[in-house]
């Protein structure tokens, strides 16, 4: 069996997606259960109801699984309550026909399919998230952040892709040669609340076919979205490109569209 991740809450995940696949559970399983972790971890910033909130000081999340066997995929976004989207996203994958769900919508099908939910949708974070606001509002009231409305957002928006944009992304390949993949994520810190980033959107932050491979995406998420860039990734294999050459393309594509904000 062939393991690979990236940072410290990557080997979390894959540790516990391989001892699902070894006790025999499916892929389905296994990056469900693999996500889940690190959606429960009060330690990880940018994942799950601890990650760091909106501007309002609330955590709104995103998730997101696809089956490589039947293309069968299905979003969730801008979710309030939920400790565990990526549950949901599941749920939601198996008994309907919906490829996104979000907001209030999503909150409903979690409250009914009895996944489990958070009292609140305030974080540790979110005191920060309330100086961060306060301190952006008064650099534009004193003219430190000027010209068109779309020139002064763009200013903040980037100052906040600095603080965290992480993923987490788990692929998984069972005994069967099913793929299956999955995001999660809490966005972008202190954004604009309703803000969905690439992690619930099918082809732009994740992507799997049995036929070709998968593919997830970490970041941010506007160039993903872009870009499509978790669809193009596999696109490129079924045109046997080699994962690093697939890699390589797709992050020069990327880098090109972020440099140009």
């Amino acid at each position: 069996m062939l393991v690979a991740s990236y940072h410290d809450f990557g080997v979390k995940a894959a540790r516990k997606a391989v001892e699902v696949l070894l006790k025999g559970g499916s892929a389905l399983d296994a990056v469900e259960m693999g996500i889940r972790e690190i959606e429960g971890d009060p330690n990880v910033r940018s994942v799950g109801l601890n990650g760091y909130p909106n501007w309002l000081g609330e955590v709104e999340l995103d998730a997101g699984i696809m089956d490589g066997k039947t293309l069968k995929a299905c979003g969730v976004a801008a979710v309030k309550y939920v400790k565990y989207p990526i549950t949901l996203a599941r749920r939601l994958l198996e008994e309907s026909p919906h490829v996104l769900i979000v907001g209030e919508g999503a909150l409903k099908l979690a409250k009914a399919l009895g996944v489990e939910l958070a009292s609140t949708t305030s974080s540790k974070h979110s005191q920060e998230a309330k100086a961060k606001k306060e301190e952006l509002l008064r650099a534009i009231e004193k003219g430190e952040l000027t010209g068109y409305r779309k020139e002064v957002y763009m200013k903040i928006y980037r100052l906040m892709t600095k603080v965290s944009h992480e993923t987490i992304g788990v692929i998984a390949v069972d005994s069967w040669n099913n793929i299956v993949a999955g995001t999660s994520t809490s966005g972008l810190a202190f954004k604009v609340p309703g803000r969905v980033g690439d992690s619930a959107v099918v082809g732009a932050g994740f992507y799997a076919d049995n036929k070709y491979g998968a593919a997830i995406c970490t970041g941010v998420g506007e160039v993903a979205l872009r870009t499509l860039a978790a669809f193009h990734a596999v696109r490129l294999l079924a045109e046997n490109y080699t994962p690093q050459e697939v890699a390589e393309i797709v992050i020069e594509r990327a880098l090109a569209i972020a440099e140009q904000e």
